[in-house]
């Protein structure tokens, strides 16, 4: 912020005091996760929309080497503490999901604690309710201090607030709902025109393996082939892809899923464009950001009913909810659907509407450069 030019600071900020706040994550922006890509769009709509905000990311995560598992988070905590020592940062923006990410985390937030940093807990992942109640007494009474001592503490959901609120004791007015958001796709980025005779496409992206229900599908893809309804499948993402590959031969409908393994953004929006719906049956979930961004992509969703997805979603409007780990249910909801052109079109664009209305990336970047702003001036 010094180096640059005074007109450059000025210019489009309408003499806002600048507001640096320092970005805690496990993983880079460009990581394969959810939360990456989330903090990476969050990061370039603020570059935008308010250049008053100067943020600077700070990796915490294990890594893997020799026999164990090491903590590299002391070079990034170090920078984040001479970086706050130094009033470079007046806000601490730290993103925590279950198991080891809270125990990182927990230590930049002390630190910003003791040096009268404010700190934001933005809540991610899935199943924190389940971590949650799985620790000892001791366990759960240190993850209730930590989240207590944040400023704020940003759920993606009504559903998860109220987690916040209830179990982790924190009071209603530090507790801000900010859903996800997701760039809309290019005005250009219009669908090829199919082939006709082609059977319908179904997408599922993310992690491949049980969590997301990756084996649901194949049961329930199974079921809909015995039924003689037509559908060819996308399975993209990395995780457990071999074994997917060894249970859809066993099901006999391997030559009609493709697994490319992980995609990027690029190639997300590319299957998605030629996508007809959109299927995600996990288990658990926070807030998917596969589902935004099937519906940014006017896609209909096929889903299940768990975390934050029934406030993501209208049933029987943008999606089909189906309870988690049902292969039945999860089969009819794809049968009503896939034969039926009109009606996923008509899913798709409630979708479309519903994605523009509540969880296009510009309105989160507003929210959270004015929750920043107001932490800044509150810390003085």
């Amino acid at each position: 912020m010094a180096g640059r030019p005074l007109a450059d600071r000025i210019r489009g900020r309408s003499m806002t005091s600048p507001v640096p706040v320092g970005i805690i994550l496990s993983d880079g922006l460009e990581s394969k996760g959810g939360i990456g890509r989330i903090i990476g769009y969050l990061v370039t709509a603020l570059g935008q929309r308010a250049p008053d905000i100067d943020t600077r990311v700070y990796r915490a995560r294990w890594r893997e080497h020799g026999i164990g598992r090491h903590l590299t988070v002391p070079p990034a905590l170090a920078a984040f503490a001479w970086d706050a020592a130094r009033r470079r940062i007046r806000v601490a923006h730290i993103n925590v999901a279950p198991r080891g990410s809270t125990t990182r985390k927990a230590l930049f937030a002390a630190v910003a604690r003791r040096l009268g940093i404010p700190v934001i807990l933005h809540l991610h992942g899935s199943g924190y309710d389940d971590f949650f109640a799985a620790q000892s007494s001791a366990r759960r009474a240190r993850i209730t201090r930590f989240f207590g001592s944040a400023a704020r503490v940003v759920a993606l959901s009504d559903r998860w607030a109220g987690f916040v609120r209830d179990e982790l004791g924190v009071p209603a007015a530090r507790v801000v709902v900010i859903g996800n958001g997701v760039p809309a796709p290019p005005a250009t980025d219009d669908r090829p025109a199919g082939d006709a005779a082609a059977p319908p496409h179904l997408l599922f992206v993310g992690l491949v393996g049980e969590r997301k229900g990756v084996d649901v599908l194949l049961a329930a893809l199974a079921q809909l082939a015995a039924r003689g309804i037509a559908w060819r499948a996308t399975i993209a993402g990395n995780g457990e892809v071999e074994a997917a590959r060894a249970a859809a031969a066993a099901h006999g409908i391997a030559d009609r899923i493709a697994f490319p393994g992980w995609v990027d953004e690029d190639a997300v929006r590319a299957l998605m464009r030629t996508a007809d719906l959109f299927v995600l049956p996990s288990r658990a979930e926070n807030q998917p950001v596969a589902i935004l961004e099937a519906m940014a992509a006017a896609l209909p969703v096929v889903a299940t009913d768990v975390g934050a997805i029934p406030e993501q979603v209208v049933d029987g409007d943008t999606a089909l909810l189906v309870p988690p780990a049902d292969a039945d249910r999860l089969a009819d909801a794809l049968a009503r659907l896939l034969p039926d052109a009109a009606l996923r079109t008509r899913m798709g664009a409630a979708g479309r509407a519903r994605f523009a209305a509540h969880f296009a990336i510009d309105a989160t970047a507003d929210r959270f450069a004015a929750l920043y702003r107001e932490l800044a001036g509150a810390a003085g």
